[in-house]
């Protein structure tokens, strides 16, 4: 092995304190499988390069070095102060090239910027844009857009938006929170609001928009368990009340990618009541008719789809369809958490925990004792498949 593979072997490791290394690893191999200057594009409230959260952001942006992931560094989009925003990406530079990282430091008005930003990122140095003036050709969406970044992650000391002191995990500007006014969020928090709501109306914009704190960067670039605010348009979904007319072998291979299992070829004759599934197949919940009530069959979302909100979509899709279901996980289920925050009622039987909500009082039981005897949907290791 390597110096270099013991390092990033050494960092997946120590990533496993803001989630499951094998989750790390997986995104780690993503990112280092796309175009350098994709990985992501952090852009910087200039209260974050005051301790203590500079010297997080310091601490952070070296790990990703270690890992050979060169993220986009930009200040001055939320920082009409030229001359702050100059000394801001002056302190910035020194403090990683300090820490051992590289870096170098372009003005977006520069002539020929992004092949410049592509090179750079690819000999590992980290670019840092400086935005000196607001009526520039280059802003923050043509930043995005040329650089495709897969994920934009806004950093504030807030972390993320708030109401009444609870976080709001994700944010849909399609059907945005009356409680998310301007009038009640902070200046940047607003800031951030219509940035980022402007930045999704482009049709063409795949990216991914967080805001955090640089104390939970890692956090939000490495797990699905964010600690900040995603912002996103719903999930385009499929609703139907059958499997006709889906694609059935994207379906299978997103069920078994996701799961990590084979089912059994019959899954695909049950009675199905209704099915939500995402246009490109990357999530979905399938409910069935199950001693006469509804049974939520499967309920996934693929590994690389994770931590994009789909699951709520899909979710609250279902939920409308079908008020009154019930469904099992094992008692392992990395999603056993977010399942007890949305059930009414919960219980453990064999192995499972068995969930219910809008159940009729009388068919509680009925549905613990279904759920926890239904069969088993995947090929068994040591079953030959049929």
């Amino acid at each position: 092995m390597s110096r270099g593979d013991k390092m990033r072997e050494l960092v997946i490791k120590s990533l496993s304190a803001v989630g499951a290394e094998r989750e790390a690893k997986f995104y780690a191999d993503i990112f280092a499988a796309q175009e350098p200057e994709r990985f992501a594009l952090i852009v910087l409230d200039p209260r974050c390069l005051k301790n203590p959260l500079l010297e997080a952001l310091i601490s952070n942006l070296r790990i990703l070095s270690d890992l050979k992931l060169t993220p986009v560094l930009l200040i001055g989009a939320l920082d009409s102060d030229r001359t702050q925003v100059k000394f801001s990406s002056s302190r910035l530079s020194k403090e990683l090239e300090g820490a051992g990282v590289r870096t170098a430091k372009l003005n977006t008005a520069s002539y020929g910027l992004f092949p410049e930003v592509r090179k750079l990122a690819t000999q590992g140095r980290m670019p840092i844009l400086e935005f000196t003036n607001m009526q520039q050709a280059v802003d923050l969406q043509g930043v995005v857009k040329e650089l495709q970044s897969a994920k934009v992650i806004f950093l504030q000391p807030s972390g993320g938006l708030s109401v009444d002191g609870d976080r709001i995990a994700v944010v849909n500007v399609d059907n945005m929170d009356e409680r998310l006014a301007d009038r009640y969020l902070s200046p940047g928090q607003v800031i951030f609001k219509h940035m980022v709501t402007e930045l999704l109306n482009d049709p063409m914009n795949n990216s991914i928009y967080i805001m955090a704190s640089p104390l939970n960067l890692l956090g939000e670039l490495f797990t699905t368990r964010g600690t900040g605010t995603l912002m996103r348009r719903g999930a385009p979904l499929m609703i139907m009340d059958s499997l006709a007319g889906l694609d059935k072998t994207r379906l299978m291979e997103s069920l078994t990618s996701s799961f990590e299992k084979t089912l059994k070829p019959q899954f695909l004759e049950h009675n199905i009541r209704a099915a939500i599934i995402e246009r490109d197949y990357r999530g979905g919940a399938i409910m069935t008719d199950f001693k006469g009530l509804t049974y939520l069959s499967k309920f996934w979302v693929t590994h690389e789809a994770r931590g994009e909100g789909i699951a709520h979509d899909i979710w609250q899709a279902a939920i409308v369809n079908q008020p009154k279901i019930f469904w099992r996980s094992r008692e392992n289920n990395s999603f056993n958490d977010w399942y007890m925050r949305v059930c009414q009622g919960m219980q453990i039987v064999e192995g499972w925990r068995v969930f219910w909500r809008g159940l009729d009082a009388a068919d509680i039981a009925g549905a613990v004792i279904a759920a926890s005897s239904a069969p088993e949907d995947f090929i068994v290791e040591d079953e030959p498949a049929k």
